[in-house]
């Protein structure tokens, strides 16, 4: 968790074989190298609550994944969609015209 400014973290048994195991027993989510909600027994679930503390706390996204998350939430989820930057309409656009 070192100079982890944002993410999940997950909790599995076994074998990594694929990028989200099947066997997690615990996910949490980690702010600024702190964990600040643990238990969560699924990833979209965990991935959910991450997004909603981002939004709610007003957090920047970490700079490598700015548009990673501004594409996530201006678009998947929805979330005020027509304040997206630029970079993020034309691939919404694109996304769009071939029926993604």
């Amino acid at each position: 968790m070192n100079n982890m400014q944002i993410g999940l973290l997950i909790g599995y048994e076994g074998e990594l074989e694929d990028a989200f195991p099947e066997d997690i027993f615990n996910a949490g989510i980690v702010v600024e190298e702190k964990i600040v909600l643990y238990n969560l027994n699924d990833i979209p679930c965990s991935f959910a609550m991450l997004m909603g503390i981002i939004y709610c706390v007003n957090l920047e996204y970490p700079t490598a994944m700015k548009y990673s998350f501004e594409f996530l939430q201006k678009v998947v989820m929805k979330i005020k969609p027509d304040q997206a930057s630029a970079k993020v309409h034309r691939l919404r656009n694109k996304l769009q015209k071939n029926n993604f």
